[in-house]
C-alpha cells in the first residue's frame, strides 16, 4: 500500500511507541521509513546550527537504529533540520514523495493519569501538519500505546 513512509518522531518516551506503529507499518508495506526530528527555529550561528543538527542526529541514532537492527530493517532514512517544523516536515515529505506520514496526537502522552480528556486532542504540530502535508496523515490514537488504553 505505502512504498514511502515518513515518521515525525520527537524523542519522547511517548513517542518511542508511535515509532513502533511507523515501523511495523514499513515493514508489512516493504516501505522506505523516512525518521524525521524537527529542533524549531534555532537563533544561532551557521556552526552552532550544524553543531546542534549533528546532536539531534546522534540521538534519533541511539533511540531508533539498534530498535531497526533488532527486527533486520535497513530501508530507512534520518533527516534533522532546524526551521519551523511543520515547514520542514511537509518539505521532506514533498520531496522524498512520502506517501504517508505516521504522528502521534502530541509531544507528551496526552491522556496521562489524571489529566482531564478535555484538553486539545492534538498538539499544534500534529495538528499543523494534518492542514499542510502533502499526503495521508496517519495519527497513532493514545489507546494504541500500552498503558494508556482505558480497560
Amino acid at each position: 500500500m505505502f512504498k514511502k513512509i515518513l515518521f515525525g518522531s520527537c524523542l519522547t518516551e511517548y513517542c518511542d511507541h508511535i515509532f513502533n506503529y511507523a515501523l511495523n507499518l514499513a515493514q508489512d508495506n516493504d516501505a522506505k521509513l523516512w525518521i524525521y526530528h524537527g529542533l524549531g527555529r534555532l537563533n544561532l550561528s551557521e556552526e552552532k546550527v550544524v553543531e546542534a543538527i549533528s546532536r539531534a542526529e546522534v540521538k534519533v541514532k541511539d533511540a531508533y537504529v539498534d530498535k531497526m537492527k533488532k527486527k533486520d530493517f535497513t530501508n530507512y532514512a534520518i533527516n534533522v533540520s532546524d526551521g519551523d517544523v511543520v515547514s520542514e516536515i511537509s518539505k521532506l515529505a514533498r520531496n522524498a514523495g512520502i506517501e504517508a506520514m505516521v504522528m502521534g496526537t502530541s509531544t507528551a502522552a496526552p491522556l496521562a493519569v489524571g489529566e482531564s480528556v478535555n484538553t486539545g486532542p492534538l498538539g499544534s504540530i500534529t495538528a499543523e501538519t494534518i492542514l499542510w502535508a502533502p499526503c495521508p496523515v496517519i495519527i497513532v490514537p493514545p489507546s494504541l500505546i500500552p498503558g494508556l488504553a482505558r480497560g
